[in-house]
């Protein structure tokens, strides 16, 4: 019977999805959605953007085919509301209650390879693996920028904007 041995208290500072700094955590708005799971979806949804679901206002969906910057909802939060595994990942189940955070400084997953740097722009990913992944080209321009480099896992921080 496999026995977990190892629990996360709290989420480390540079996590995805979680506010860069105290002003973004304690001002910027973030809304809960319920968010609709497809078939590309990953397991890890914290630090992807999302656009309006089905139903808008209600429900945000990970980009997954060709969208207008109008339907940035923002990008997913972390949190502590879904089911945690074994081997440290969530268990993200169909219209899973998730905060959105529309503005203000938060880090981000990046597609490999690139290097942002302060000042570039921010573009939301759509295609394959990538999808709901920010870059400094392709995809979707977003109100913001890279407000800092890449981490070792996979994060920068970026500044939203309100349109």
């Amino acid at each position: 019977m496999p026995v977990q041995t190892t629990v996360k208290p709290r989420l480390s500072f540079g996590s995805a999805g979680t506010h860069v700094t105290g002003w973004s955590a304690a001002n910027a708005p973030v809304n809960t959605r319920a968010l609709e799971i497809t078939a590309q979806t990953p397991r890890e949804v914290f630090g992807l953007g999302s656009i309006r679901g089905t139903t808008p206002g209600e429900t945000v969906i990970v980009p997954t085919e060709t969208f207008v910057a109008a339907t940035f909802e923002g990008v997913i939060m972390n949190n502590f509301l879904l089911t945690h595994s074994l081997e440290e990942t969530y268990n993200v189940e169909e219209g899973a209650a998730v905060g959105v955070c529309r503005y203000g400084d938060i880090w981000v997953k990046v597609v490999d390879g690139v290097e942002p740097n302060y000042g570039d722009s921010v573009h939301l990913l759509f295609a394959g693996e990538n999808a709901g992944r920010f870059s400094t080209t392709g995809g979707v321009a977003i109100t913001g920028m890279f407000v800092g480099g890449r981490t070792d896992d996979g994060l920068a921080p970026v500044e939203l904007r309100r349109a």
